[in-house]
């Protein structure tokens, strides 16, 4: 058997014998208190497309259990997720991003003002104009909100970002015509960068 088909079946086994224990998190991901619960969780994320936060997981293994037995396995699944990554940013940067024509506004508060430029920056390569604000009374959660007529390019953002960002994996998407001619009075779309925003990739920059 392969290891990538190991690996495909190897949540299965662990995750069966953990949630005995209850050491599975609120996704449904096994914890990383030990080498063979961490490669579990690195497997889990694997197997739901999480590439990145994948490969965070089996380097995890690797450094913090270098004499665990497998951590010869999170090696070679280190070397195909990278090989896997690259042909990914070879593909992504091959094809052409929508294009959008919303004026769009980033929101958060000062203590995640570098998140706030890190979202503005990756937003922008989508081809809209991008003001940033910092305004301590925004909500602490990541949201993306829009005016009526707007939902299209509201919804290309709030996708983009769940590609962007390992934690939120979903950017919730909602009309909130009130609260944009309140907050970002002008702007069609307005993105609330929150304390949960975990970055993965953003584009051009690669993995952060």
């Amino acid at each position: 058997m392969s290891w990538k088909a190991e690996l495909l079946m190897l949540p299965v086994l662990v995750v069966a014998a953990c949630s005995g224990s209850g050491r599975l998190d609120s996704d449904g991901l096994a914890s990383s208190d030990t080498a063979l619960e961490q490669f579990a969780r690195a497997s889990q994320l694997y197997y739901r497309g999480r590439l990145t936060a994948a490969l965070d997981e089996f380097n995890g293994v690797i450094y913090r259990y270098p004499d665990s037995p497998v951590a010869s396995d999170a090696r070679l699944a280190v070397r195909r997720l990278e090989s896997d990554l690259s042909g990914e940013e070879q593909q992504s940067s091959a094809a052409a991003e929508p294009v959008i024509g919303a004026r769009i506004a980033v929101v958060g508060r000062s203590a995640v003002n570098t998140s706030i430029v890190s979202v503005g920056n990756a937003v922008s390569t989508l081809g809209a104009a991008v003001t940033e604000i910092t305004d301590d009374q925004a909500p602490p959660l990541t949201v993306v909100f829009y005016t009526a007529g707007f939902e299209d390019d509201a919804s290309i953002v709030a996708d983009s970002l769940g590609r962007w960002l390992s934690h939120p994996e979903s950017i919730g998407c909602r009309q909130g015509d009130e609260l944009i001619g309140t907050v970002a009075a002008g702007y069609d779309v307005l993105v609330i960068v929150g304390s949960d925003a975990v970055f993965a990739s953003i584009p051009g920059q690669g993995s952060l």
